[in-house]
């Protein structure tokens, strides 16, 4: 039973690693014959003790006999040797980082086509996790556990075989302890595993609240609130430190119990030796050979329960990286030819968000027409963003069609659709380059001198020409170094240099001051011009001229008009237009 646990545990090993290795599983799988040829000659090795101690034992000494195996000894360990160098190859040639750069380009790609639904599901920690330590942990042990294995594997297995040449008895006293480690070991996978999983887990969630905290301790100073707010991150480094301290109590209880069977081996084979040596059916230099061989065997097997770690590490870290690689793309029916309208249509929309109750789009019917303004308004969560983030193939809906020019998003391909939009967030993500390189992600091989066309378009090539380096300033992370107003125009000038025909603008004006509001909204005109424009708009006033506005309640589309047309249904729209006249008229009172 012992027997087939150990083959079981080493095909899931060895199953696993050929998987880790991809395209290089011909070079993991020469490294473990290597492995097997080695540990082979190391059995070998160790039964050649047994006949040089009979020719030292005997009276008189057979020194020719003694050199002659000592010589074979000499070559069996030679072979070993060599054998384990070239099963190494594997670690040492470089063969293992690239498997790591495959891996990771692997978990690149899956994230580019992840629908973003799915991908929005994962803390910022967790994936981090997955492209860096758990890809490390998955691949920098691949080679060396599956040698760890093998040591403790077919080394005492060789011997054992040999002792039965030796003396039966003492080969059935081995083959009975031996296997007594299987429960331990046993034991150990099974809450090794859950162990490694919960650490992985653990580890993931401190990583995110360790980057949320830092990202927002700006805010958190303001507020002086560096303390409170830092509940959950200490939370999360007390119940990674718990699951440590359990984890090094259950080993050590194991280990401890591990070496006492060792050491209880030893007792019974110097015990027995010596009773039948008294009794003359055993010579001295058979227990003498049989105490050296099986001490030598103790010390694989004392680090027997440390491989089941490195296994579970690798495993629980393998196991986290197949769950991003195993998440499925959305599924595209190519469409064959291209479309010449930019209309956009939602048939008949249900959409509900992953684990909520509440759709968040009910039976949404609507035609957008091509080189027009449409305008989404509407209470916070009532379904605007969800429409554009819909358009773009966000995720898909559980009912209904999305139709761009009369054709269905979902016989587009990820790169044709999105090329089709360019967007402007309320909130600006920059990266940490310089401002060229920021404006040309939108058109990759874009000239400097259609940048700064952009960036004129864009008003905001006169404030990038003062900063010290121009163009080439660094923005800082999250484009920290300028003001709202400044990247604004940067998203701007990177949406007008992408020239997509469709344009949704996300209140790209609601926190700027006059000054920066009025340079941003120039920067929208040239932006807009004969373009399919969709504004989610607060601010009523800002959207009054357009072509349409769709008034959104509760996930369902209670009003379609012109402005004025609205105000003269004085239905939803009417109401939150008068309570924002309200408002600016008491800002002018008080």
């Amino acid at each position: 039973m012992s027997n087939v646990s150990a083959y079981t545990t080493f095909k899931q090993t060895y199953e696993t690693g050929k998987e880790i290795a991809g395209k290089y599983q011909h070079l993991y799988t020469r490294s473990l014959l290597f492995y097997i040829f080695s540990f082979i000659n190391q059995g070998l090795a160790y039964l050649s003790i047994y006949p040089i101690f009979v020719a030292l034992f005997s009276t008189p000494v057979e020194t020719r006999t003694a050199l002659m195996w000592l010589l074979l000894f000499v070559v069996f360990t030679g072979l070993s040797g060599i054998s384990r160098w070239f099963a190494h190859d594997f670690d040492y040639t470089g063969t293992l980082p690239r498997v790591m750069h495959d891996l990771r380009i692997k978990l690149g790609e899956k994230l580019r086509t992840m629908p973003l639904e799915r991908l929005g599901r994962y803390k910022t920690g967790e994936l981090n996790s997955s492209l860096s330590s758990n890809v490390d942990e998955s691949v920098t042990m691949l080679g060396m556990i599956s040698g760890m294995f093998l040591d403790v594997v077919i080394t005492p297995l060789v011997v054992v075989m040999g002792l039965f040449f030796i003396d039966w008895r003492m080969a059935v006293i081995v083959m009975v302890m031996m296997p007594l480690a299987m429960p331990l070991y046993k034991r150990k996978r099974q809450s090794g595993m859950a162990e490694k999983t919960d650490m992985g887990r653990a580890n993931a969630a401190l990583e995110s609240n360790i980057i949320e905290y830092i990202q927002g301790l700006a805010v958190l100073r303001a507020t002086n609130q560096t303390g409170t707010n830092a509940k959950r991150l200490y939370e999360g480094i007390i119940h990674v430190r718990d699951l440590q301290k359990s984890k090094v109590f259950k080993t050590n209880i194991l280990m401890l119990m591990l070496d006492a069977l060792i050491l209880v081996t030893l007792i019974v084979i110097g015990f027995l030796g010596s009773l039948w040596v008294g009794n003359a059916t055993m010579s001295v230099a058979a227990v003498a050979a049989v105490l050296v061989m099986v001490s030598r065997l103790m010390e694989p097997l004392s680090i027997f329960l440390a491989i089941t770690a490195v296994m579970d590490i690798m495993s629980a870290s393998f196991k986290r990286v197949k769950e991003v690689l195993a998440v499925a793309p959305l599924d595209v029916d190519e469409l064959q030819v291209g479309i010449s309208s930019y209309d956009v249509e939602f048939k008949s929309v249900d959409f509900r968000y992953h684990g909520q109750e509440e759709e968040a789009l009910k039976g949404v019917s609507v035609l957008i027409p091509g080189q027009s303004m449409t305008a989404f308004v509407g209470p916070s969560g009532s379904g605007k963003t969800t429409m554009t983030k819909l358009m773009m193939r966000y995720a898909d809906p559980q009912k209904g069609a999305i139709e761009i020019g009369g054709a269905d998003i979902r016989q587009m391909s990820q790169e044709y659709l999105l090329s089709m939009f360019a967007v402007v967030f309320q909130d600006v993500y920059l990266f940490d380059e310089s401002i060229i390189e920021n404006i040309r992600m939108a058109k990759p091989g874009a000239s400097d001198e259609e940048v700064k066309d952009a960036a004129r378009a864009a008003h905001c090539h006169e404030f990038i020409e003062r900063l010290p380096d121009g163009y080439d300033t660094g923005v800082g992370d999250i484009g920290g170094s300028l003001s709202g107003g400044e990247r604004q125009r940067i998203s701007i000038a990177r949406a007008i240099l992408k020239d997509a025909p469709i344009v949704i603008l996300d209140e790209p004006t609601a926190a700027l001051d006059t000054e920066s509001e009025v340079a941003v909204q120039n920067a929208i005109d040239k932006l807009v011009k004969d373009k399919t424009v969709i504004v989610i708009a607060h601010r009523l006033s800002t959207i009054s001229g357009a072509d349409n506005i769709l008034v959104i309640d509760n996930g369902e589309i209670v009003e379609s008009g012109k402005h004025d047309e609205l105000i003269a249904g004085r239905g939803k729209y009417f109401d939150m237009w008068s309570a924002q006249q309200r408002v600016k008229e008491w800002h002018i009172s008080a």
